[in-house]
């Protein structure tokens, strides 16, 4: 396991909304804890098998999404706070895989990178629920296969190298690139249980 830079000990404001929507968990401690509403820990795996992992779990997600009804793959559920349907789920986890394998190349290619806040509009959001459920996981495969790749090639010494990701408002947080990777693979487990109802409703990460 890599160890992971020191992180703010009081939640942001990011993490305090998330509290409220009764999720109320760091994400940045993904790195080096497993999660504490899936039990994932992808931080307990070999840095180098976390590609193989982001593939294998594609697989699922190919399987769950030419199976599942395509009315439910486009609701979004009625609670209190907005919820993804199970394609917004599903394109959040392709953009992830994409953003995260773009950002761990930039950490091996420059010295403590510092990147944005990952956030699309809501219209961006909104139009997920129009795409065609097997392009989707054909994209989701083919970001996961793009990672693993990504993470292949990875030099021993690199897995600790540091992301600087900036959120404004919301605060500044520091990631390796194995805990990069770590962040990447668990989106994609947990989201799979959110889209498949195997979770209770959460807001996403």
């Amino acid at each position: 396991m890599v160890s992971s830079p020191t992180q703010p000990s009081e939640p942001d404001a990011l993490e305090q909304l998330r509290a409220a929507r009764g999720e109320g968990w760091q994400w940045h401690r993904i790195q080096n804890e497993a999660c504490p509403q899936c039990g994932y820990n992808p931080s307990a795996l070999p840095p180098p098998s976390l590609g193989a992992a982001a593939v294998e779990l594609s697989a699922a997600w190919r399987e769950f999404l030419l199976q599942a009804d395509d009315a439910y793959l486009r609701t979004n559920p009625e609670t209190e706070v907005f919820v993804f349907s199970p394609l917004q789920y599903g394109a959040h986890v392709r953009d992830i895989l994409r953003v995260y394998g773009e950002r761990i190349v930039l950490a091996v290619e420059q010295d403590s990178p510092t990147v944005p806040i990952f956030n699309p509009a809501q219209e961006v959001f909104e139009g997920y629920n129009r795409l065609d459920p097997e392009e989707l996981a054909t994209d989701l495969e083919a970001q996961a296969r793009r990672l693993a790749h990504i993470v292949d090639d990875m030099h021993p010494s690199d897995w600790s190298r540091i992301v600087i990701n900036d959120r404004g408002a919301y605060g500044v947080y520091t990631f390796t690139v194995a805990g990069l990777a770590c962040n990447a693979v668990h989106e994609t487990h947990h989201h799979l249980l959110d889209a498949t109802g195997a979770l209770s409703p959460s807001a996403p990460s």
